[in-house]
């Protein structure tokens, strides 16, 4: 990679023939400067030609390692200590001009990207030509950013544009040589009338669907969170959007997020018109409300674990209080679903339990592998179900839209672990399209305390992780592998069943629609009140 570019300086005065001596020794520091930091000078950059007019300087470099932004910030450093000091004259301004970058081998990069004015490509050579740069571009690691998005774009190109890798870890012995049931509890849910379509990817769940839920969700957080420590929190569920900026959802998954904004006014009166437009015509054109909103100012809850790591963003963490061990499932979360979505398995609005904890990488290392312990309890004794694991490309770069090359996986380095259950009704076990992914366990390393800049009081890294475990998707495999009837349930639900009565259905003249789905409906019923 080889860099070039104009910085044109504005003194705080013209220079006369008294500054021109102080101006080549300075010139002659600046060159200094460009290499100082490299081992080899030719790393660093150089000065190709300089000149002066008026008030101003015109410097031509050259680096290889150095970047041409870093170049033009240590050459204003420089001249401002040597001609302050010695001729009293300030740095009014600093500007890049006409600088590029020069990168082998051809990498295929839009023109629309922030700061590239065009772009040169060949098979031997790529050469992008940036616009004028000023000081407060310089001082951001703006530069830095772009080459990093143009190795994770060519990085992402040579991989197709597909950033999951997946590989098997472990998985369960097989336990039903014939399956128990093949029935879609999607459909069964529905055809009964547990579950009602509301929208798109969004359902309202009776107090049975809910009694159901629960019940899955209450085991889990009796059987793996509790026992391991975690306490209850309550997360907000809508984000600034500074927020997604820090993780990087805004870049990785900008396409799948809800966004939300916030009125314009408070004033009623100023909503009259759309007001009496809808009275008269009964009608709400998304076209017109939005008139009368801001831009979006936020995202809806999309991770679930994002607020943890902004409330402890800008802190210094006492070694006493780490780690820290919480979680949440008090609200949902969403995601826009362009395709694909079907039953409570894949929607826009959905239920988890987020698990979330901070400590040093050792304690964060330490506690994802009691939880994995847990995961496998759970689903191997306690829900007694056909289960496999996966290391996959972790979430959080692929939700940030950041790519990283795969090598062979290190279970005890930043990394995700995705829990899968077997789906009869979806085909047999050696297809992958037969399974659902459930949950999963990342460690995060330093990606987000560095962003939300949470540190320790004696200077020791930080890190994060997360583990989701999404309601909707459990209880859909589960009554997938197991069926309706609790005499096929494991003991811990039949408990569960016996100690908390499932409440009444929902049945109505005309609800469920269907002579087959009310049939259903009493068929569960009998099934739960064994």
């Amino acid at each position: 990679m080889r860099f070039r570019g104009i910085v044109k300086i504005e003194l705080s005065r013209s220079l006369g023939q008294d500054d021109l001596k102080v101006l080549e020794e300075a010139i002659g520091e600046v060159s200094q400067s460009l290499v100082k930091g490299f081992r080899d000078p030719e790393d660093g950059g150089r000065i190709l030609n300089w000149r002066s007019e008026d008030k101003f300087l015109v410097i031509e470099i050259e680096s290889r390692r150095l970047r041409i932004d870093e170049a033009a910030m240590r050459v204003k450093n420089s001249l401002e200590e040597s001609l302050g000091s010695r001729r009293r004259i300030g740095i009014r301004d600093i500007e890049l001009e006409k600088a590029l970058v020069e990168i082998d081998g051809e990498i295929r990069i839009s023109t629309k990207l922030p700061f590239v004015k065009s772009i040169d490509a060949s098979s031997e050579r790529t050469t992008i030509h940036l616009d004028t740069l000023g000081e407060k571009d310089l001082k951001k690691p703006i530069l830095l950013r772009l080459l990093r998005l143009l190795s994770e774009k060519e990085l992402k190109a040579r991989w197709g544009g597909k950033t999951e890798h997946w590989q098997l870890i472990k998985e369960s012995r097989i336990k039903f040589a014939t399956p128990l049931t093949k029935e879609d509890p999607n459909k069964v849910l529905e055809e009964a009338g547990l579950v009602k379509r509301f929208s798109i990817g969004q359902w309202l769940y009776t107090p049975l669907a809910t009694y159901l839920m629960n019940m899955v969700r209450e085991v889990f957080i009796k059987e793996v969170v509790v026992p391991l420590g975690f306490t209850e929190a309550i997360f907000p569920k809508i984000y600034p959007l500074e927020v997604g900026l820090k993780t990087g959802h805004l870049r990785g998954t900008i396409n799948s997020m809800v966004f939300a904004s916030l009125p314009k006014t408070y004033n009623i009166e100023e909503f009259e018109e759309l007001t009496d437009y809808m009275y008269v015509v009964n009608e709400a054109p998304p076209e017109e409300v939005a008139k009368y909103l801001r831009y979006p100012d936020y995202f809806l809850c999309y991770a679930q674990c994002e607020p943890f790591y902004w409330f402890f963003g800008g802190e210094l963490v006492d070694d006493s209080s780490i780690p820290v061990k919480w979680f949440d499932r008090s609200g949902p979360s969403f995601r826009w679903e362009s395709g694909g979505i079907y039953g409570l398995e894949r929607v826009i609005e959905f239920h988890r339990v987020e698990v979330v904890w901070l400590g040093k990488p050792e304690q964060v290392v330490q506690i994802r592998n009691e939880l994995l312990k847990a995961y496998e309890k759970f689903m191997d004794e306690v829900l007694d179900l056909e289960w496999r694991e996966a290391w996959v490309t972790p979430w959080y770069y692929e939700q940030s839209g950041a790519v990283e090359k795969v090598e062979e996986f290190d279970i005890d380095r930043p990394g995700t672990i995705d829990f899968e259950l077997w789906l009869p009704y979806r085909g047999s076990r050696e297809d992958r399209k037969s399974w659902l992914e459930v949950g999963n366990i990342s460690i995060h390393g330093t990606k987000f305390t560095e962003p939300f800049r949470i540190r320790h009081n004696k200077g020791v890294t930080l890190w994060t992780g997360c583990s989701g475990f999404g309601s909707q998707r459990w209880l859909v495999a589960f009554l997938a592998q197991r069926g309706f009837d609790p005499e096929k349930w494991p003991p811990v639900l039949r408990e569960y069943l016996s100690r908390n009565p499932p409440p009444e259905p929902v049945a109505m003249v005309t609800y469920p629609k269907t002579r087959t789905g009310r049939d259903e409906l009493d068929r569960l019923i009998k099934f739960l009140r064994k």
